[in-house]
């Protein structure tokens, strides 16, 4: 079974992606497709369909988080070689014109270039705060 027209739409946006200036790093971020197979698989496993779809659903929004991000959060993964990761976070508005934060995961292995790694929506609101159902009826 073939990916869904959603996904291959998704897979074309990611392919066109230009190297971009992360702020918070002072880096340049590149793409390849390390980053979208992490998008789409889990450990050689394909995700979900769910999962699928919400991660690339947030592909148009990668560059603009990387562009925007005033600081990122460093863990380093290894020191033999040395892998850093970084995780960077902006709001966005998304299709519905709901705000939502997004999260992306950088990584620099060695001296190399810093690439891009995944995407996530954080779950629940920056101040957390709930969005409540009222019912409306007396």
């Amino acid at each position: 079974m073939g990916a869904s027209k959603f996904i291959q739409q998704q897979k074309e946006i990611y392919k066109h992606l230009k190297p971009c200036h992360c702020p918070a790093l002072n880096e340049t971020v590149h793409f390849n497709s390390t980053g979208l197979n992490h998008i789409l698989y889990n450990r050689r496993r394909p995700r979900s369909h769910n999962e699928q779809h919400y991660r690339a659903g947030l592909i148009p929004h990668i560059t603009e988080v990387i562009e925007k991000a005033t600081h990122a959060i460093e863990v380093t993964k290894s020191t033999d070689p040395l892998v850093i990761t970084w995780s960077i976070q902006h709001a966005v508005i998304d299709t519905k014109g709901d705000k939502q934060t997004v999260k992306v995961i950088l990584v620099k292995e060695g001296a190399g270039k810093v690439y891009f790694l995944s995407v996530m929506a954080k779950r629940n609101n920056t101040n957390g705060e709930k969005k409540v159902r009222k019912n409306l009826e007396g």
